[in-house]
């Protein structure tokens, strides 16, 4: 069997490190993988053993992938498994670190579903009706959307949301039919995810105050 004769740092990434195997380099791998079968100089590796090793270092690069997407935005589980598959990484090794990161906190779809209703709620404006398809279309459950839409949107003024969103609309309406502007008023706020009942609560009062102020 080969020996492990030398073990340095690539000159390009000091996370890597240049196996050789009797006097002659045979391959590089992360030093997460190094640490995690133990790689030492003077020790034989068999050709299993080094099957192995090329197998953990490709579920390395699946985990790095995988924090990499994480660190750049909140990701769903669903969102997260769908680009690692389109990198080409075998499903069975997506599945794997996925679970790893679910496991170590980094993966949480309650939390992302919250974070993700909260920026349509306070930032984007927009209605629980259009926050929930979009966490549907991240691959949040229904379950799970609707439980992070009750926290925040039952914390949140929407009926305010939608008179200052319809407010905003009114000096670009002014010379249209007051008929007209209804219905795109009422197109605006629909569009933006609020319910029929919220809109119809907003959009006549807010006319009627233009019509007296006017």
């Amino acid at each position: 069997m080969p020996v492990i004769t030398g073990i340095s740092p690539t000159k390009r990434s000091p996370n890597r490190c240049r196996i050789a195997l009797d006097g002659t380099f045979a391959f590089a791998c992360n030093v997460n993988v190094v640490a995690r079968f133990r790689l030492r100089v003077g020790q034989a590796l068999s050709a299993e053993q080094v099957c192995q090793i090329e197998q953990g270092e490709v579920r390395q690069e699946t985990f790095d992938a995988a924090t990499r997407l994480i660190a750049s935005r909140l990701h769903s589980t669903a969102e997260l498994r769908r680009k690692l598959l389109r990198k080409d990484f075998a499903a069975s090794l997506v599945d794997d670190v996925i679970a790893d990161l679910t496991r170590m906190g980094y993966l949480d779809d309650g939390q992302f579903a919250k974070a993700k209703a909260s920026s349509a709620a306070r930032y984007k404006q927009h209605g629980k009706r259009r926050a929930k398809t979009e966490l549907l279309r991240a691959g949040v459950t229904g379950e799970v959307a609707d439980a992070a839409l009750e926290q925040v949107y039952d914390a949140s003024d929407t009926l305010a949301v939608a008179r200052e969103l319809t407010r905003k609309q009114l000096p670009r309406l002014k010379k249209l039919d007051p008929a007209v502007a209804r219905r795109r008023l009422m197109g605006m706020l629909q569009r933006r995810g609020f319910e029929y009942d919220e809109i119809k609560q907003v959009v006549d009062p807010v006319l009627a105050e233009e019509r007296e102020d006017g």
